[in-house]
This record gives C-alpha cells, structure tokens and sequence, in this order.
C-alpha cells in the first residue's frame, strides 16, 4: 500500500487549522493587537512653580480654568492633541481625553490641555496669559476638580 504523504500532510494542515478556528483562535487573534496608547506628557519641575505637566518634548503645559478656548485664542494656544490613532495617553495619572474635532485632545484632572505659542523649549511664559495657568501636578483622587 502506497501512501500519498503530500495528501495526507494537507489533510492535517487542514485538520489543525479547522480545530485552531472552532477553539476559538483565528489567525487574526493570534496577531498581537497595535497599542493605542501614547505617551504624550511628562512630569518636569521648573521654578517657581515645582512639578508641572510638560509635552514628551518638554514644552510646558497649561489650562484654562473656566471658558472655553476657540477661534482666535487656538492661534496662541494650541491643544495638546493625541497622535493619529492613538486613544489613550500615558505620562502620569488622570489623564484623559476629550473631542476636538476629529481629534483627541488630552485632559488632566477634566481640563483641557493647550501649550503657549509664546513659549520656546522649556520656557514657562503663558502662566496668568488670557487666564490660562500651569498644569501643576496635583495629588489625590483623579476625580478631582483644578481650582
């Protein structure tokens, strides 16, 4: 009796396939998933204002505490927006994120986050400019409200 080893060895490629798929396993499960994570921020300290939120770059970090920055104000304060296809952001505790457009921009305890346009490298100039202040790094429950 002869045997056909190429029809048998396609016949158990087909068989172990067949149980990898009804155990629930797909070749597309076994691929390991993109990440979309990001580390967007970092904790820096620049005097006098101690341990505050800076960009993975280090230009400092800033929110308005009441209002809404649109329009005219976006030209001097730029969002600090998630990277294209990235949806989580990582650097520190109590970061979200909230829409803008068809993006994402990233929150720190649920205040937005803008650089200054009239910051360069790790300058601090934007603190008490049109009302926005220094994401200072704060401890405690993420659910808490900046003041």
């Amino acid at each position: 009796m002869t045997r056909n080893w190429k029809v048998i060895g396609a016949a158990a490629a087909i068989a172990l396939a067949g149980s990898l798929t009804a155990g629930g396993v797909t070749a597309a499960q076994a691929q390991p998933q993109a990440t979309r994570k990001a580390a967007v921020v970092k904790v820096v300290t620049r005097s006098p204002f101690g341990k505050m939120l800076a960009t993975t770059h280090g230009r400092s970090l800033y929110y308005l505490p009441a209002g809404s920055c649109t329009g005219g104000c976006l030209s001097a304060w730029p969002p600090l927006l998630m990277p294209e296809g990235k949806t989580t952001p990582l650097g520190t505790t109590c970061l979200k994120t909230a829409t803008f457009g068809h993006r994402l921009q990233v929150t720190y305890r649920g205040k937005r986050l803008y650089l200054f346009s009239g910051d360069s490298g790790t300058s601090v100039n934007g603190n008490g400019q049109d009302g926005f202040k220094v994401a200072k790094v704060k401890t405690g429950a993420c659910a808490a409200a900046w003041s």
